[in-house]
Parts: structure tokens; C-alpha cells; sequence
């Protein structure tokens, strides 16, 4: 039997096209791509390694850069014997050891200033009842520009009880209250949130007219809110601020805009490191408070008329009666800032009352309290504002026969004081070691290295702070540092192995700088010291050794003994015992600082882990491009296997369209024995 060839290709039933041209692009495809393939996982292997390097590089770097300086070296603890009076904030690397005694005279205050007081008060309105409710009957008033109507539509509400318990329940009750105070009075207080004032308004019956409430008063004023200086609000109001020698700055408040709040906004919108706020004081009224920066030379000066925060200074008055004339030997003594002044009566004008106010002020007494008579036998002696300091009343007496004397009628008034000036601005001083220290702050700093002291309060004997060295430190940053390096060596042993199968196989396998960077590495940790000490040069001699494996192991008690006995040499081998010998050019720094140096080369802008990275991208840039045209080749086979093939499937199907005509006319033909 003849084989259907035209049946075996499809023919009359059409090519699959895209199957055929799919496998025949793939097949041409597959060689080019698996190359691609294989090459691009090895570059991804690559960069994927050398982030890994990089990585373990900063860590190494980080391990070694604690102790490449004699500063960081100086591994220290602290003991405070007074913490309750002084803290410090201690840089374990940086304190210096030693012992440091301080005592403090003074902490640092900064300027406060009070306002005067505002109290808050409610807004009380009294009516008075000229006959009885009737049903009928309403209330209305005006409160905070919203006028609030009651009707009284029931009989227990023609009673003056019913009347305010209506008031109460109705709208009106949320922002006034009604209360009846006898049989025909009530009143109506508004709240305390604002100043707005209420105005009253009509009480009547107001469907017969024959029962009606009438006004006995007056409006009163409107009840002062806690944020509100005046009760109107109509005041405009300036303030100028100044701290110490700086330049003056004003908070202005127009007319209606003059609460505490709004000054308080004001003030902390400066530029002045200034700060207010609105306390509440314990009689439950409101002031401003102002705080400046700490500091003798940040004092305030406040200028205000409107809140009362200038300073106003008040004088002490003290208050003396005549007893008794006072001769010529007599004489008078005062005591002022620890200054006692004494003051003789010499000539017979001073044994009159004008005649002793003269001669206390024209005498040395006269510079710092002034002596005013008020009657014929009372006069007073004021001292002046230079300060608040207590004026302690001295004796007034004749001295030369004593039977003519001055006696004191009241007791010792209290202190002047500045005004509302609450707290003056000051340095702290203190001493560390006998040394005087000024601060314009209770943090102070540079006086001991290391040390950032916190004051906390005056104290009464030294404070010890005694700083001395942690050897227990010191051992924890070369373990760390022999960790860091052994992760290290670990990372970079596994991304340059060679591996028997392509599973064990590293990222870095075939680079060669790599493997060159682990020994330069390494050759730090095992040679001596660039700087070696007398009895120890390298990390051998510290307790630190290779193991079989290649990675460093520490001997605790070595090191530690090295360390109670040598820490000076450590010093000097790992870091010069040099300070900031970082910023020095070709220097030896020791082990860790040449160390830390080498790694800063590699990984510069321009060094080998940086090159290397470039390296790996460009590789990764042109596997980008050869896919990119890889496929662009396989689009086009593919477009012109589609074409062929199409253009085949097209004269099969006409070779099959034959072949049926044929068939069949054949098969039309009339049967004779030579078909057979």
C-alpha cells in the first residue's frame, strides 16, 4: 500500500505553525541562551559576593577602629560618690583616668518673670419678681450673641421655685444658671469660659400681660474669663523682651486680642530663646510666667504696662517711733547687705526728729537706705532697690548719758523684692580640683575629659568622681575584634573556594584579588606591630592565636593577664599610644590603626572592592545586552520560519485539493478488468 505522504504532513487538515516554528526557534535559541544563562548566575554570584566582602570589611573596620587610638584605648569606669547631686554622662573611651573632687556654690538659674494676677469671676444678674408666673408665661436672654427663650407652659412654673428649675432644664441652662434667693429675687450667673457679657433681657407673662417680671438692676460687667486680661478685652497691648545684650523684640497685640493666651502665643513665636505659659495659682487665679535662658549674662528686660511682667521693684520700709529726744552723742546703727552703719548725732540740730533724718542721710548710711520723717515722732528708714537683701534694724540711742533714747515700734518688716521678677538669672560656679569654674549652664562640659557633669543641687562637701581604667572593657573589644575578623576570614574562605562540585563552588572562585585582600589582611594579625611595645609586639603575645582551622582563638587568662600588666605596651602595639594618629599621612598606627587604614583603601572610591563592583557590573551590562540581542535575532527567525511555513501550509492545502479532484475523477471512471 502507497504511503499518504501528503496525509503524514498534514496536508488538508492544515500545519500546527507555531508549534513547528516555536520548536525550531527554540531549538536554534537554546545553545546561545544557556550560555547567556550560565554566565549571567556566575556574574549575579559575583556581585552577591562582593557585597558580602564589603560588608564583612565595614564590620572588620568597625571592630578595629574602637581601639586604633590611644583616646579609645583608655577603657575607664566611674564611681560617683554623690549622684544625687551631681551626674555625669560618661564616654567610657575618652575619660581620662583619675580622681576629681567637686563642689558646687551655685547652680546656673535662668531670668523668670510672673505677670500680675488675673482672677477668673462670674457674671451675676439679679431679678426681681413683681407678681406670679402664670402658665403662660416666658424668659428670654442674650448670652454670647444667641438669645435663648424659656416658656413656662406648666402651673408648677408660676412658683419661683418652678421659674428657676425651668431656667435650669431649658437651653438657657447650658450656659446660665438660675438660682432664687429669697421668695421674689433670683439670679442668673453666666459661666466661666469667656468674657462675654450676658445682656438681660425680658421676663413677662406673656398671654395676659398681668404677671410679669421686672429688672431691679442694672447690667453688670461681664465676668472675667481665666485667659483674659481686662474684662472688655478692648485694651490694645505691647510687650518688649530682651535678652541680656541682645537685640529687643516686641510682641504687639491689637484691641480684643489681649488674653493671657495671646501674649503667651506671642512670646513663644520670638526668636528669643524665651518660653511663657499660663499657670493656675493656688487662690485659683491666672498668671503668665516668663522663662529665659540660663545665664548671668541672659537676664531679662521686660517692658509691659498691660500684664504687669517689668520689673517693679519693691522697697523694704522699716518703722521707727522717737522715745525721746536724742542728744549730741547720740546715735544710730543699721545693718544692710552685711554692712552695719552707724550714724553719731554731734550737734544739737540732730536732737530733733528733722534734725536725726538729716544726719542719717548725710552720713555713710545715707548710701543705701534713706530716712524720711512721717509725724512728729515717727520716721521711717527705706533701703534702696539694688536688691532684695533684708535690712536688719540696728539701735537708736543716746550714748552719752543714756537716759534719752529711740525706740523700734514694729517688728522687722519682710524683704524687698523685684517685683515680679520670681527668679534672677545666674552662672553656676563650682569647682574640680580646686579649679573655679563659671557656667553659664548646670551642664557642664570640658572641665574633665570624658566627663559631661549634670548639677543638680549646692553641696555641702566635695563630690568624688574617680575614673579608672577597665581592663574587663579593653578585653571585650579585642575578643570582639578577633570575632569580627574570624566572620571575616570565614566569608571570604567560602566565596573563594574552589569546591569539587558547582554547589560547593564560590561566587569569587576565580578572583584572585580577593584571595590576595584575605592574606593582606590576615598578615596584620599575625606580624608584629608597626608599633611594637617593649614586652608585647603582636597579637601572639596577648593570648591571641591561629588554630588549625585558620581561625584566631583567645586565651582568657593570657589576655587578661597582659592586660593587668601590660596595658600601656597594648596600647602601643595596637595603636601607637598616639592620639587621632587616624589623621596622619603614611605614620605607622599600629596594628589596628594600619589595619583600619587598609581597609579605608579598599574600600575608597577608587579601591579594589569598589573596582572590583565596577568590574561585576559591567559584565552584568553587557549579559543585559547580549539577551537584549539574542532576542531581537530570535524574533526575527521566528517572524521568517512563520512566513515558510505558512506559505508551505498553503500549496499543501492545494496539493491536497488536487489529489481529492483526482480521486475522484478516477474514481468516476467505468470499471473494466484492466483496473484490476
Amino acid at each position: 500500500m502507497e504511503t499518504d505522504y501528503l496525509q503524514a504532513l498534514g496536508a488538508g487538515a492544515g500545519f500546527d505553525t507555531k508549534k513547528i516554528v516555536t520548536a525550531i526557534v527554540d531549538a536554534e535559541k537554546a545553545v546561545k541562551q544557556s550560555s547567556i544563562d550560565r554566565r549571567t548566575a556566575d556574574v549575579d554570584a559575583q556581585v552577591s559576593g562582593m557585597a558580602q566582602v564589603k560588608s564583612s570589611l565595614q564590620t572588620l573596620r568597625t571592630a578595629f577602629a574602637r581601639v586604633d587610638d590611644k583616646v579609645d584605648f583608655n577603657f575607664s569606669s566611674l564611681n560617683n560618690s554623690a549622684p544625687t547631686m551631681i551626674s555625669a554622662n560618661f564616654d567610657s573611651s575618652n575619660a581620662l583616668p583619675g580622681t576629681y573632687k567637686v563642689s558646687v556654690s551655685q547652680l546656673a538659674q535662668n531670668d523668670v518673670y510672673q505677670s500680675a494676677s488675673v482672677s477668673e469671676t462670674l457674671e451675676v444678674d439679679t431679678y426681681t419678681l413683681s407678681g406670679a408666673v402664670s402658665s403662660s408665661g416666658s424668659a428670654s436672654f442674650t448670652y454670647g450673641g444667641v438669645t435663648y427663650t424659656k416658656a413656662f407652659d406648666t402651673d408648677a412654673a408660676t412658683t419661683m421655685a418652678g421659674l428657676v428649675a425651668a431656667i435650669n432644664a431649658g437651653s438657657a441652662g447650658s450656659t446660665v444658671t438660675a438660682a432664687a434667693t429669697n421668695s421674689t429675687v433670683f439670679t442668673l450667673t453666666k459661666d466661666a469660659g469667656s468674657d462675654t457679657q450676658m445682656t438681660k433681657g425680658t421676663i413677662a407673662g406673656t398671654t395676659d400681660g398681668s404677671t410679669t417680671l421686672s429688672i431691679s438692676i442694672a447690667d453688670t460687667t461681664a465676668g472675667v474669663g481665666a485667659a483674659t486680661v481686662d474684662q472688655n478685652g478692648t485694651s490694645a497691648a505691647t510687650v518688649v523682651i530682651q535678652v541680656g545684650s541682645g537685640a529687643a523684640e516686641t510682641v504687639t497685640l491689637a484691641a480684643g486680642s489681649t488674653s493671657l493666651t495671646d501674649l503667651v502665643t506671642g512670646i513663644n513665636a520670638l526668636t528669643a530663646d524665651v518660653s511663657a505659659r499660663i499657670v493656675e495659682t493656688s487662690d485659683g487665679s491666672y498668671r503668665i510666667v516668663v522663662e529665659g535662658p540660663q545665664g548671668g549674662d541672659n537676664a531679662l528686660t521686660i517692658t509691659d504696662s498691660v500684664f504687669g511682667l517689668q520689673t517693679t521693684n519693691v522697697l523694704e520700709v522699716d518703722t521707727y517711733t522717737l522715745g525721746a529726744a536724742v542728744n549730741s552723742g547720740g546715735s544710730a546703727s543699721f545693718t544692710y547687705e552685711g554692712t552695719t552703719y552707724t550714724q553719731a548725732f554731734d550737734t544739737d540740730a540732730a536732737t530733733t526728729l528733722s534734725g536725726l533724718v538729716a544726719a542719717i542721710n548725710a552720713g555713710s548710711a545715707g548710701a543705701t537706705v534713706t530716712a524720711a520723717a512721717t509725724s512728729g515722732t515717727v520716721f521711717t528708714i527705706t533701703k534702696d532697690s539694688a536688691s532684695d537683701t533684708q535690712m536688719s534694724k540696728g539701735s537708736i540711742g543716746g550714748t552719752s548719758n543714756g537716759d534719752e533714747a529711740l525706740t523700734i515700734s514694729t517688728a522687722d518688716t519682710t524683704n524687698g523684692s523685684d517685683g515680679n521678677k520670681i527668679q534672677a538669672a545666674q552662672n553656676a560656679t563650682l569647682s574640680v580640683n580646686g579649679l573655679a569654674v563659671s557656667s553659664a549652664s548646670n551642664q557642664v562640659d570640658g572641665v574633665v575629659s570624658g566627663l559631661k557633669l549634670n548639677l543638680m543641687g549646692v553641696t555641702s562637701a566635695d563630690v568624688v568622681l574617680s575614673v579608672s581604667r577597665d581592663t574587663s572593657v579593653a578585653k571585650a573589644a579585642i575578643i570582639d575584634l578577633v570575632t569580627a575578623y574570624n566572620s571575616f576570614d570565614s566569608v571570604i574562605q567560602g566565596l573563594t573556594a574552589s569546591g569539587s562540585t558547582t554547589t560547593d563552588e564560590g561566587g569569587l572562585k576565580s578572583d584572585t584579588s580577593i584571595t590576595a585582600l584575605r592574606t593582606k589582611v590576615r598578615s596584620f594579625l599575625i606580624s608584629d606591630s608597626s608599633t611594637p611595645g617593649t614586652a608585647m609586639m603582636r597579637m601572639s603575645d596577648i593570648g591571641v592565636s591561629l588554630n588549625r582551622s585558620g581561625s584566631f582563638i583567645v586565651d582568657d587568662t593570657a589576655l587578661s593577664t597582659a592586660l593587668t600588666n601590660y596595658y600601656s605596651d597594648i596600647t602601643q602595639m595596637f595603636s601607637a599610644n598616639t592620639d587621632n594618629m587616624t589623621s596622619y599621612g603614611a605614620a605607622s598606627r599600629g596594628i589596628a590603626g594600619d589595619l583600619v587604614t587598609q581597609i579605608d583603601t579598599y574600600l575608597s572610591f577608587d579601591g579594589l572592592v569598589k573596582l572590583r563592583e565596577k568590574s561585576y557590573s559591567n559584565k552584568t551590562s553587557t549579559l543585559t545586552t547580549e539577551q537584549a540581542a539574542l532576542d531581537k535575532k530570535m524574533i526575527s527567525i521566528e517572524a521568517r520560519y512563520t512566513k515558510q511555513f505558512s506559505t508551505m501550509s498553503k500549496i499543501m492545502d492545494e496539493m491536497k485539493s488536487t489529489q481529492d479532484w483526482l480521486e475522484s475523477s478516477l474514481g468516476n471512471l467505468p470499471y473494466t478488468s484492466d483496473n484490476n
